[in-house]
């Protein structure tokens, strides 16, 4: 039986712990013990900090482990690939995965791609103000809106540069501000060939901070924007060096047609769409084609988009949404529902969101 290690044990690491089970793999998972709610499904858990990287390494040493993996998490999959690789076991090295977090260093790199990616102003500024507005103010390495603002004209500036450092970085990026169509293209690499398993629609909040509202599978971009984004992404990956493991990378496409990379997460999508959504949308196991690049068995995938597939967040922004999620009368396209009951917050990061909803049909479903 082959054995997978699996970093970190809160929820968001639960679908890939059910999903080795699944596969008929001997699970080794580790994590702080507080919160470990993964704790009672795989075989073995060592309570091991995460920090304690060389630790863990020892430990699946000892364990003979076959492969390394994770899910959904920045942190984790900073780990991940440290262990990884001092395992001599599938992975994109550990110091790459820290540039890619680096959000300079994406601009950087693929601000080259003339003629693919429309080039977005950038800088990195410490004490002075933009050349214009509006612009993005947020921090260098960070996810899930922490610390992201729209600045529209000098007055705001200055908050916005504290709210972005309140995240827990002091380093920060100032972008230009691109009106368009935002949306995340899901992938999958192994052995440096990226494939492009799905295309997901976004509703944000939008300015100040963008939280993400839900989530629609698959793109109603047209067949040929889809195949220029298809044909675009390899170039990404391959600009910032990555080879192996999901990747979440978001974009944005103006009324012109131009795309803008805005980051790149070098994991799957958080928010249900690496866990549940894409295999709702094309009948794919993403999740299992992460645990085989991990195992070093990837086989080239094949997608057809067979169904509609989302995901509704309920806050104080989308309060409007309620009855669907306190409604017992059981819509025939609901897959899964949750609310914490306790009223509405106002959501300045994807963290704050009250509850969710997902959905399957044979069209996309409007609430």
């Amino acid at each position: 039986m082959k054995k997978i290690a699996i970093i970190g044990a809160s929820s968001g690491q639960l679908p890939i712990c059910k999903k080795a089970k699944e596969m008929g793999l001997y699970t080794i998972c580790f994590a702080w013990e507080d919160g470990a709610v993964c704790k009672d499904v795989v075989d073995e858990f060592f309570p091991i900090s995460l920090v304690d990287k060389d630790e863990i390494v020892e430990v699946c040493k000892e364990e003979k482990v076959d492969g390394v993996v994770t899910n959904a998490s920045d942190f984790t999959a900073r780990i991940c690939a440290y262990v990884a690789e001092k395992l001599d076991l599938p992975t994109t090295s550990y110091e790459r995965i820290l540039n890619i977090q680096n959000k300079l260093f994406v601009r950087e790199k693929t601000n080259k791609l003339v003629g693919l990616l429309s080039v977005q102003c950038y800088a990195y500024v410490e004490g002075k103000h933009p050349d214009s507005y509006p612009c993005i103010v947020k921090p260098i390495v960070g996810a899930s809106k922490k610390g992201v603002s729209f600045v529209a004209d000098k007055d705001s500036f200055d908050s916005a540069i504290e709210y972005a450092k309140s995240a827990g970085n002091n380093d920060i990026i100032i972008e230009e501000y691109v009106v368009g169509r935002e949306f995340s293209v899901e992938c999958l690499s192994y052995k440096g060939k990226h494939h492009v398993i799905q295309i997901t629609d976004k509703e944000s909040s939008g300015a100040p901070h963008f939280v993400e509202l839900s989530h629609h599978q698959p793109t109603s971009l047209s067949t040929e924007l889809t195949n220029k984004i298809k044909s675009v992404v390899p170039y990404i990956l391959d600009a910032v060096g990555y080879t192996y493991g999901a990747s979440h990378i978001e974009m944005k496409i103006d009324a012109d047609g131009n795309l803008y990379l805005i980051e790149i997460n070098p994991r799957g999508g958080g928010d249900h769409i690496s866990s549940d959504l894409i295999y709702l949308s094309t009948d794919y196991d993403y999740l299992k084609g992460v645990i085989d690049i991990a195992l070093g068995q990837f086989k080239e995938p094949k997608i057809e988009q067979n169904m509609f597939s989302g995901i509704y967040y309920l806050c104080e922004q989308t309060a409007n949404r309620e009855s669907y999620f306190t409604n017992d009368f059981p819509y025939p396209w609901m897959i899964e529902k949750k609310y914490d009951g306790r009223g509405f917050s106002k959501a300045t990061g994807n963290y704050d969101r009250n509850g969710y909803l997902i959905y399957q049909s044979d069209h996309k479903i409007e609430i």
